[in-house]
């Protein structure tokens, strides 16, 4: 059963839902109307009862999820519904917010039986088009370039996707902040001075784009699957992919796909990642592990998606 919220609530927006939290989140968008989702603090188990998934970080259930961070904050996301954090005595906002915002997100999405990838989503006037892949590829690198081009975001790093009344895919609008190291901000133009850290050790920094945000749902239009090669050359290769290489695609790319399994969600992710699947334009996108050609690599995408 969720636990009302006591105090201080601000209500706030994202993944087209509205959420009632007496943690200040100020990533989201504000929000108005009933809450689908309580983020409060509270007390978290140590250990579940009686979990069905776990590893080493974290305990998951048919309708619970922990997530245990020494120093930082344990978390109890449960239902689809609610998130509890307990929050150690020296952790930051910041450093609280950053696994808030990533792994349990991507939890409460998965429990509310959204398809949560691991990808950075831009609106395109075809649609939404989204950059997939393991992490040190450029997926948000790609979605700072395109942004300065002139397209809206729709999310980084956690991108949620549902089905339409007719079975199509759309994709659900995040929150308008990039996270970006310091060497994707300087190709990206953007000086770091003045922007927040996630977490004090890091070199990685938190871009707000709220003039650049898309805010509404966008049907999907195309997936880039970004990896790299060492065949030589500085070429850079696409490759449109067919068949059951294009549900491989997608589940390599599900966001924490080790999650699914203590969570019972393995057979409903199995049916929205096989309609996007059907249904989604997808193309592998490989470079040179270095330099990181970032003209040519948004010049080859441009191409491909006009």
């Amino acid at each position: 059963m969720v636990t009302p919220i006591s105090g201080s609530v601000t209500k706030y927006q994202a993944y087209n839902l509205i959420l009632a939290s007496d943690l200040p989140c100020p990533e989201f968008l504000p929000g108005q109307g009933k809450p689908d989702v309580v983020i409060r603090c509270g007390p978290v188990p140590e250990q579940l009862s009686d979990p069905d998934g776990e590893g080493v970080l974290y305990q998951a259930s048919a309708d619970r999820f922990l997530l245990k961070l020494d120093g930082i904050a344990r978390y109890l996301v449960q239902q689809g519904r609610e998130i509890v954090v307990e929050r150690a005595p020296h952790a930051t906002d910041d450093e609280v917010r950053l696994f808030l915002l990533g792994s349990c997100l991507g939890a409460l999405l998965h429990q509310r039986g959204v398809l949560a990838l691991h990808a950075a989503a831009i609106q395109t006037e075809r649609g939404a088009v989204l950059f997939a892949g393991p992490s040190g590829n450029g997926k948000s690198t790609l979605l700072g370039a395109f942004v300065l081009r002139g397209c809206r975001m729709l999310s980084d790093d956690v991108t949620g996707l549902v089905l339409d009344e007719a079975q199509r895919p759309i994709i659900l609008p995040g929150y308008p902040q990039i996270k970006v190291w310091a060497d994707t901000a300087e190709r990206l133009g953007q000086p770091t001075a003045g922007l927040r850290r996630v977490r004090p050790q890091l070199e990685k920094f938190a871009l707000p784009v709220q003039a650049s945000f898309a805010s509404a749902p966008a049907p999907l239009h195309a997936i880039y699957i970004l990896g790299t090669h060492n065949e030589g050359g500085v070429d850079i290769r696409l490759k449109s992919l067919e068949g059951s290489a294009r549900f491989a695609a997608i589940r390599h790319s599900t966001y924490r796909q080790r999650f699914l399994d203590g969570l019972g969600l393995r057979p409903a992710h199995f049916r929205l990642a096989a309609a996007a699947a059907h249904t989604t334009r997808m193309v592998r996108v490989t470079r040179p592990p270095s330099p990181f050609v970032l003209e040519e690599l948004v010049g080859c995408i441009e191409e491909d998606m006009g």
